[in-house]
């Protein structure tokens, strides 16, 4: 797996608003799920990513100039003991994926240190619920007495 140039203007302009973070310090993590399995690789863009991405206004796949030299994947270690920090939307909603088209690169959020909810939790499938609601009240007002069989 590679970084998308959109991966490097991003880590770019969040290290350029951060003035206490360091390019040399932070580092950029992708997670891939297989069946069974998933991976993590660490990424770190060097001066020449950062200074690529800070002037980056082209937001097509394949801006002119990109270069998968703009970072090297770096060791990462785990381990059971995380010294760190989650920050998440000040709405808790960070998975998109059952969202839809509601992820815009361009949309503004806040970010509050918080645990991240659970990847199925309700506030990421408020529409599953919607629907389920819905088909319940339908059904209610269906008039079940002249409904002959029931297994239909």
């Amino acid at each position: 797996m590679q970084l998308s140039p959109g991966d490097v203007t991003q880590h770019s302009r969040l290290l350029m608003s951060n003035s206490t973070w360091s390019s040399e310090a932070s580092i950029i993590i992708t997670v891939s799920f297989t069946p069974g399995s998933c991976s993590l690789t660490a990424y770190k863009i060097n001066q020449q990513g950062f200074e690529w991405g800070k002037a980056n206004k082209d937001t097509s796949p394949n801006p002119p100039g990109y270069s998968t030299t703009f970072y090297e994947k770096v060791q990462m270690l785990l381990s059971d003991r995380y010294l760190g920090f989650f920050m998440v939307p000040d709405n808790h909603l960070w998975n998109y994926n059952f969202v839809g088209l509601g992820l815009v690169p361009s949309m503004k959020y806040s970010l509050i240190l918080a645990n991240p909810k659970d990847f199925y939790h309700e506030v990421h499938r408020a529409s599953h619920f919607i629907k389920f609601i819905v088909n319940e009240e339908e059904q209610e007002n269906n008039d079940v007495a002249d409904k002959e069989d029931f297994y239909n």
